[in-house]
């Protein structure tokens, strides 16, 4: 928030001041780009080639356009994670929630809610003295709805397409201000496409956060919201024997960059001008600067038996500097329950090797668990030997 009338303190300034690790560079709304689901914070916080369990909303909406079991007759999960635990804040968490819901017929794809919110705790306000002059909660979230499509009947099986839109609510520092303001509210949309291409390949890539600029005081205090682009590249195969399901390998290999150009004295470019403005032709950045603002996840997971799960992934943030060890297991039973667990290791400190000028370690330690409930009006016989092809 630019707003400088009234700044705020307490849990929401260590927030901004650690605002690299959180993967937000000039721009607003954090919660955009919060990534959500144990599973996939577990492997590196990928998803955008993958796209198969019931997170699919937020890292890729064409997920939603493929055959899955899983949503069949309606999916659900839940996830909670405590937000950067080097700081010692107890107000600061953040919860995801999501719907699934995919047609038997697959002539209308599939469909899903999502809803991401992002506690910052109890903030105050205050004046040039440094005294304070409020006390206020502080917390966003963003939900959203999403379809995704295919078109098998026009010979498009292995191509999928998929769109959400999304309502943003950012109450930073609610009832502050001369006429109360300190809530911003904006929307945007995202667009993504996933090609499965070769045997067990994919490939995925979001426009994520189109939308116009955030404000919280003045409309002429806007900040733009993260537009984001994700390219992904994915391998998923099941191994058989005979009718058991021995083992499952996914992995994949994410990209992102925030584009984003926003002026101290002016209102930012919309995204469709930063792509230009704020990343082709930049005068304010160097080459390197622009390599630098990629963020780069990789991770994997096998899954034995079609129940228990390993999972390991790693991100690089050079600009952040950020170089995060993830990993996690999951759980699953019955084809219609499933508990997750991640866990980031990121000390804080100097690094040998490929990057030497040191690493902010302000996620060292943070976790997160996502309970997960599939398949919900799909019960059958077979349920009790889900280990087995059904």
């Amino acid at each position: 928030m630019r707003g400088k009338r009234c700044p705020p303190a307490g849990a929401l300034v260590v927030l901004i001041c650690a605002a690299a690790s959180l993967a937000v560079g000039q721009s607003a709304v954090i919660t955009l780009v919060f990534p959500s689901g144990s599973r996939s914070l577990a492997m590196g916080e990928v998803g955008t080639a993958l796209a198969d369990d019931e997170n699919v909303l937020f890292y890729n909406p064409a997920g939603l356009g493929f055959p899955n079991d899983r949503w069949d007759k309606g999916a659900g999960t839940d996830c909670y994670e405590g937000v950067l635990p080097a700081f010692r804040i107890p107000g600061l968490w953040h919860g995801h929630s999501s719907a699934v819901y995919q047609p038997q017929s697959q002539l209308f794809g599939g469909f899903a809610l999502d809803y991401n919110h992002l506690n910052f705790g109890e903030n105050y306000s205050t004046n040039a003295y440094g005294e304070a002059t409020g006390r206020y909660q502080s917390y966003e979230y963003v939900l959203s709805a999403g379809w995704g499509f295919s078109f098998p009947q026009k010979g498009l099986k292995d191509h999928s397409w998929g769109v959400a839109f999304k309502f943003v609510y950012s109450a930073l520092a609610p009832g502050i201000g001369p006429d109360g303001q300190g809530i911003g509210k904006t929307c945007a949309i995202d667009f993504g496409y996933i090609w499965r291409f070769l045997p067990y390949m994919r490939f995925g890539f979001t426009f994520a956060n189109m939308g116009p600029a955030i404000y919280y005081v003045s409309e002429e205090e806007s900040d733009p919201i993260p537009f984001t682009v994700n390219l992904a590249l994915a391998y998923q195969n099941a191994f058989m024997i005979e009718n058991f399901h021995f083992l499952d390998v996914s992995a994949e290999l994410r990209a992102d960059r925030e584009i984003v150009k926003n002026y101290p004295d002016k209102q930012p470019d919309p995204f469709y001008v930063a792509v230009y403005t704020g990343l082709l032709n930049d005068p304010s950045t160097t080459m390197q600067e622009k390599i630098d603002a990629i963020n780069w996840h990789a991770g994997a997971e096998v899954t034995f038996a079609n129940t228990g799960s390993l999972r390991a992934g790693y991100l690089i943030d050079v600009a952040g500097k950020r170089y995060e060890a993830h990993v996690g297991f999951g759980f699953k039973v019955f084809n219609h329950f499933q508990w997750d667990f991640s866990y980031i290791h990121a000390p804080e400190g100097y690094l040998k090797g490929p990057f030497p000028d040191g690493a902010n370690g302000a996620r060292d330690g943070q976790w997160s668990t996502s309970i997960t409930f599939f398949r919900v009006g799909a019960w059958s016989p077979s349920d009790g030997k889900w280990w087995l092809k059904p």
